[in-house]
């Protein structure tokens, strides 16, 4: 069975069981609000390449992802115009440096480079600092960071002592810290599953945890129920994109011997089946280990039950709701298609 196909059809299935809104009348508008936010970063024109296999298209689509998960949040909050401007800004360039940080860890092995870069310094307990000429990567990287780090600290609400006081500040330090780990971390029967799985959580679904709260400061809001919902359903959205991002890249990863949800799930059940199936034997065994399992089924309807549950506490309008949704399906479909 075609593993990718099985996935898709039953992530969306449920979706539309929980009487969510379908995808298809939504794909044009995601797609045209994905290109307008594109259209806001001229300064990407001005980055040298980073690499061969990465060009200013791929660079435009992951801000402009992130820029328009900035606009979602910002319709649930009531933002006005400027401010979700500003936050769309920052959601971009937040995905954008997190997507790079991963890249050059996990594909330019530079994880030692990038711990080293002075504006991670206040992320490790040590002075690293590097001091050979940043290569484009690293220093569209260190860019991207230092003015999100920057903009954060202008709406931390704690002053008296540095910007280590802030609640999201931390949160990012252990998205740092979760990637760090990941990057080292390979494909094992001896592996230590919570602490994987934890590891891959943050990395994966609390980044969208940190835009919804930052989207949320923008509207100086300083209800604390809302603030506890805002947070559950960021990281509800942020596990929606963590199980079709890892669904879609189950092989890839396997291959790079990287760790994925999936492959968690299956190594769980199957505690030697990274030992025991070499080369070709091993994508059979791992495809009938997830489909027998029901691992597509049950993940997808406790994610998308986790979503219901915290839209529903947010008491928006029927057709805030509807809307928003229905750019949140469109953008999972066209992501994972």
């Amino acid at each position: 069975m075609d593993w990718h196909k099985h996935f898709g059809d039953v992530f969306f299935e449920t979706w539309q069981k929980a009487g969510l809104p379908h995808h298809q009348e939504f794909v044009n508008e995601f797609i045209k609000t994905q290109e307008q936010e594109n259209s806001k970063a001229d300064w990407i024109k001005n980055s040298a390449a980073i690499s061969p296999a990465i060009n200013g298209s791929q660079l435009y689509s992951v801000y402009g992802f992130g820029s328009t998960i900035g606009k979602i949040f910002a319709e649930w909050f009531g933002l006005n115009k400027s401010s979700t401007e500003a936050a769309a800004d920052w959601c971009g360039r937040f995905n954008l440096g997190i997507s790079l940080f991963d890249y050059i860890c996990d594909e330019m092995g530079g994880l030692d480079e990038v711990i080293s870069l002075s504006v991670f310094q206040p992320f490790i307990n040590k002075s690293s600092s590097k001091t050979n000429p940043l290569n484009p990567a690293q220093k569209l990287l260190s860019n991207l960071a230092g003015s999100v780090l920057l903009d954060l600290d202008k709406t931390a609400t704690k002053k008296e002592g540095s910007q280590k006081t802030d609640i999201l500040f931390k949160v990012i330090k252990q998205l740092f810290d979760a990637q760090i780990f990941l990057s080292e971390e390979r494909l094992s029967d001896h592996a230590d599953h919570n602490k994987i799985k934890k590891a891959m959580c943050l990395k994966s679904a609390v980044p969208f945890k940190v835009m919804s709260e930052y989207t949320l400061r923008l509207s100086h809001t300083n209800d604390p129920l809302l603030l506890k919902n805002v947070r559950s359903m960021g990281k509800a959205v942020g596990c929606c994109y963590w199980l079709i991002d890892d669904a879609k890249d189950v092989w890839i990863d396997l291959e790079a011997k990287q760790w994925n949800l999936f492959l968690q799930l299956a190594a769980a059940e199957n505690p030697r089946i990274f030992s025991k199936n070499k080369d070709v034997s091993i994508n059979d065994s791992l495809t009938n280990t997830l489909i027998k399992g029901n691992h597509a089924e049950k993940i997808s309807e406790q994610v998308v039950k986790k979503l219901v549950t915290a839209i529903r506490k947010l008491e928006l309008s029927e057709r805030t709701t509807e809307h928003t949704l229905g750019l949140l399906s469109a953008s999972l479909w066209y992501w994972y298609k």
